[in-house]
């Protein structure tokens, strides 16, 4: 995870425990942060870090979540996931 200005990037590729700290410490910044990127090369691990990102744009709409916004990543082991993301 890194900070360059409002811009917040993280790896996918985070255990459950990491997942946990990075919500610990992503909520109460939330209102600082413009935009949530993720390292595209690597796979997503969890399902639980998609959710960690929709609950986030969904209690700070105006961040821009890239990952998010575009509905879809492609795994080795899964394919293709879809999802719907509404405002």
């Amino acid at each position: 995870m890194q900070f360059d200005g409002d811009v917040l990037t993280i790896e996918p590729e985070m255990s459950m425990e990491e997942i946990r700290a990075f919500e610990q410490f992503v909520r109460p910044r939330l209102e600082y942060i413009e935009t949530i990127e993720i390292e595209e090369a690597l796979p997503v691990r969890s399902s639980a870090l998609i959710s960690l990102l929709v609950s986030l744009k969904r209690t700070r709409p105006e961040v821009s979540i890239p990952f998010i916004e575009k509905g879809s990543t492609t795994s080795e082991g899964y394919g293709t996931l879809h999802w719907m993301c509404h405002d």
